[in-house]
């Protein structure tokens, strides 16, 4: 009876200082928004995108992936794929490595898919703002926006393709950022990683590039983000 005891009480010590010291899972989320206005030589490539997730280092995360193209329209249809965390003492590891290789499947078949590229008009700003504004709110562990554009905004209300207007990026960058979040205004950023992804195809667009992209730099730390400009991941 002692030792029926003794094992019950070894047992219940051991539930308790599992349950006290096991950490829940973080969830990683992703979006990537890609510009189908003009033809890009930077595309996103699945298993880029899949790295930020970790899985190697923890199967047992959080995942959810984003999909949005940036077009000659604000507002465009969305893709996702979701991969719910899991409790690694209560899983099933093959079965997980299914689940994991399923999300990687999703993201493959959402990033395949063609699309019509060229437009007259270029809307980068806003659909760029909702989504930053969105991963604002939400409870991912980690949030990351890609960003595959020239970023060349060509609107009703803005043209960077207007020499007057693209001399304010350098000249009077805060007339244009209100004129922006006039628009769309921004939420803080802390914590949101963003990576702003071209490969220019001549010295003309690296020079564009090069005036753009640092203008979205101090716009988006200013509001908190780590912005890290390349031609790839």
């Amino acid at each position: 009876m002692k030792a029926l005891l003794v094992i019950i009480i070894l047992v219940s010590a051991a539930s308790i200082f599992l349950v006290r010291s096991y950490k829940t899972p973080p969830i990683i989320e992703t979006v990537v928004l890609r510009d189908i206005t003009d033809t890009l030589q930077a595309q996103p490539q699945v298993d880029e995108v899949f790295s930020f997730y970790g899985f190697e280092q923890n199967k047992w995360s959080g995942a959810i992936f984003r999909f949005v193209y940036l077009s000659d329209v604000s507002f465009n249809r969305v893709r996702e794929a979701k991969l719910m965390p899991a409790n690694q003492w209560l899983s099933n590891e093959p079965e997980r490595n299914k689940e994991v290789e399923k999300f990687k499947e999703e993201i493959t078949k959402i990033l395949s898919i063609k699309s019509v590229v060229g437009k007259t008009h270029s809307s980068i700003y806003l659909p760029l703002a909702v989504e930053l504004n969105r991963l604002n709110q939400s409870k991912a562990d980690r949030k990351i926006l890609v960003v595959y554009s020239d970023l060349m905004e060509n609107t009703d209300v803005v043209s960077f393709y207007d020499s007057k207007t693209f001399k304010l990026l350098w000249s009077d960058p805060e007339a244009l950022r209100k004129l922006f979040e006039k628009e769309q205004s921004l939420n803080s950023l802390n914590g949101i990683e963003v990576n702003l992804l071209f490969q220019p195809r001549d010295t003309v667009q690296d020079g564009q590039f090069k005036v753009v992209s640092e203008f979205y730099r101090k716009l988006l730390e200013e509001k908190g983000a780590q912005v890290t400009i390349g031609a790839n991941l």
